[in-house]
C-alpha cells in the first residue's frame, strides 16, 4: 500500500500545481484575455481533470492487485500450516505407535509367562493382536524340525473344513515368504480366498499380510493376518516387530 500511497500523491500534486498554474495564468491576463487563451487554459484544467482521473484508476489496479497479492500470500500461507500441521499428525502417529513398546508390551506376552505348548503361545499372540489391529482372521505356523514343514500352530477366527495345508520352504506364498525372510503385504486378493464366518454370514477379506519370524537368520515360522481394510506401512512395521519380539521365545519353546 506504501507504493500506492506514493504514486497517488504524485499525481495529486501534478493535478494541483496545473490546477493552480491554470488559475493564475487566467488572472495574470485578465484584462487581455482572448477567446483563444480562454481556451487553452480551459483545456489545462481539463487536462488536469483527466490527470487526476487516470491516477486514481492506477490508484485503485494498484491497491486491487496488492490486495490479491496478499489474499494468495495469505492462502500460501495457510497451505503451509495445514501441511505441517499434517506432517506433525503424522510423525506424531507414527511415534505414539512405534516410538514405544506399549503396544508391543500388549501383544507379545510378558518375560517369564509360561506356555505349556507352542500353540498356546502362537494363539495367545493373535489374540492380542486381534484387540490391537483390525484383523478378522490369524493364523501362525511354525517349521517342525523333524520333516522341515511348516505346520499350524495357533489360529484366530479361522473358518474351514480343513486345516491349514502345511509347506515347505518356498511353497505357496507363505513359504516364499518364509524363504525370502521378508515381509508381503497383498492388498488384493482373490475372491474366496479366505472365508470369514461370523453372525452376519460369510465374507471375505480383501487384504492379507504374511510375515517371517526369524531367529539367527532362519525362518521358524510365518504368520497370517487377514484384515478388511488396507494395511499400512505402520501395520507393516508393527507386524515386523512382533515377528522379531516373539522369535526367541517361539524357538525357545518348540524346542522343547
Amino acid at each position: 500500500m506504501n507504493r500506492t500511497n506514493q504514486y497517488f500523491t504524485r499525481g495529486l500534486w501534478v493535478f494541483v500545481f496545473l490546477t493552480v498554474g491554470a488559475l493564475t495564468g487566467m488572472f495574470a491576463v485578465q484584462a487581455k484575455l482572448n477567446v483563444l487563451s480562454f481556451v487553452c487554459y480551459i483545456m489545462v484544467i481539463i487536462l488536469a481533470f483527466g490527470l487526476l482521473f487516470f491516477v486514481l484508476q492506477a490508484n485503485r489496479a494498484l491497491w486491487e492487485r496488492e490486495e490479491e497479492i496478499v489474499r494468495l500470500r495469505q492462502r500460501e500461507k495457510t497451505r503451509l500450516q495445514r501441511w505441517r500441521q499434517a506432517t506433525d499428525d503424522n510423525d506424531l502417529q507414527h511415534q505414539e505407535v512405534f516410538n514405544g513398546d506399549e503396544m508391543l508390551a500388549r501383544i507379545i506376552p510378558a518375560a517369564g509367562t509360561d506356555f505349556e505348548s507352542v500353540t498356546g503361545y502362537t494363539e495367545n499372540v493373535l489374540q492380542n493382536i486381534a484387540k490391537e489391529l483390525d484383523i478378522v482372521q490369524g493364523l501362525i505356523f511354525v517349521m517342525s524340525d523333524v520333516d522341515q514343514l511348516f505346520h499350524i500352530s495357533g489360529q484366530y477366527a479361522y473358518y474351514s473344513n480343513e486345516q491349514p495345508q502345511s509347506f515347505s520352504l518356498g511353497e505357496t506364498l507363505s513359504g516364499q515368504v518364509a524363504k525370502n525372510r521378508k515381509l508381503l503385504n497383498v492388498k488384493e486378493l482373490p475372491e474366496g480366498y479366505i472365508t470369514v464366518l461370523s453372525g452376519l454370514g460369510k465374507s471375505t477379506p480383501q487384504h492379507l499380510i504374511i510375515a517371517p519370524i526369524v531367529h539367527n537368520y532362519k525362518s521358524i515360522g510365518v504368520m497370517e493376518l487377514a484384515s478388511f481394510k488396507p494395511f499400512g506401512e505402520n501395520e507393516e512395521l508393527l507386524v515386523s516387530k512382533i515377528c522379531e519380539s516373539m522369535s526367541d521365545l517361539l524357538n525357545e519353546i518348540k524346542s522343547v
